[in-house]
């Protein structure tokens, strides 16, 4: 939709922005009560020999984020966590992730089988769900974290905090959609759709099965006079999630203007 004028008033993009981001804020809402751990690690902020290891992120203020243990400190002048281990002990724990990593495509994978063949709307939307929670898990606590504080000062109305803290989300894991789409849907609020769009297109390219990012970037170029990609967008998050009444009705109502009716 590069290069395609937006004809989006205030009124549409308020609509937009309620239809778009439902399924992402969820996600990102889940993101706060899926780490028991989090707060714990808020109220006791870890400490290494004797000394406290935080990340400063701007526009918090006076209270830094404390790091979890054996997360890197940004910070150049302090410690960057705990002694760098033999090679051999690296090896293993490089290991783990590539590990945790095929473990979770494997859980994604039955979750699409199952989400495709869904019996009724409840069990998608349950099943939708469950890969909302997998897409939100980095495999960086830090990334996670950020990930958190994003969705909460979105969910406090600061749209330029969340924006700053999905910036670094992306530049500390560029591999990661669900940075790419929570960032899309921060810069939606700020009325940055070209931004939006081309994080959402990210998105889908690193990972092809993100239905919400779809299903996005479907609603964006309907709004902007390309209802032939905005079909091909639904007609492929459909794809995945079939239960999806709106979408559903989005791609049967560009279906008679792309392609008429049948004679």
């Amino acid at each position: 939709m590069s290069g395609v004028a937006l004809r989006l008033n205030s009124a549409a993009m308020s609509r937009a922005l309620r239809s778009l981001s439902r399924f992402a804020a969820a996600t990102l809402a889940g993101c706060l009560l899926a780490s028991p751990g989090a707060e714990a690690r808020e109220a006791r902020p870890f400490v290494e020999q004797g000394q406290e290891h935080y990340l400063d992120i701007p526009g918090l203020g006076p209270v830094p984020i404390p790091l979890p243990p054996g997360a890197r400190v940004f910070n150049p002048s302090r410690r960057s966590g705990p002694p760098e281990a033999s090679p051999r002990a690296g090896d293993e724990r490089a290991a783990g992730p590539e590990r945790r990593g095929r473990k979770r495509e494997n859980m994604l994978d039955a979750l699409f089988m199952r989400l495709a063949g869904a019996e009724n709307v409840e069990e998608a939307h349950s099943i939708a769900g469950s890969i909302g929670r997998l897409w939100a898990r980095s495999g960086s606590e830090t990334a996670d974290l950020l990930l958190a504080r994003a969705a909460l000062a979105a969910t406090l109305g600061d749209s330029s905090l969340s924006l700053t803290l999905f910036d670094r989300i992306v530049a500390l894991e560029p591999s990661w959609p669900e940075g790419f789409v929570g960032r899309a849907n921060a810069r939606l609020v700020v009325g940055d759709t070209d931004g939006a769009e081309r994080d959402f297109e990210t998105a889908v390219k690193l990972e092809p099965r993100r239905f919400d990012a779809l299903a996005a970037m479907g609603a964006l170029q309907e709004r902007a006079g390309a209802p032939k990609q905005a079909l091909d967008a639904y007609r492929r998050a459909l794809s995945l999630d079939p239960r999806r009444e709106e979408w559903r009705k989005a791609e049967e109502r560009l279906r008679l203007e792309v392609e008429g009716r049948d004679i």
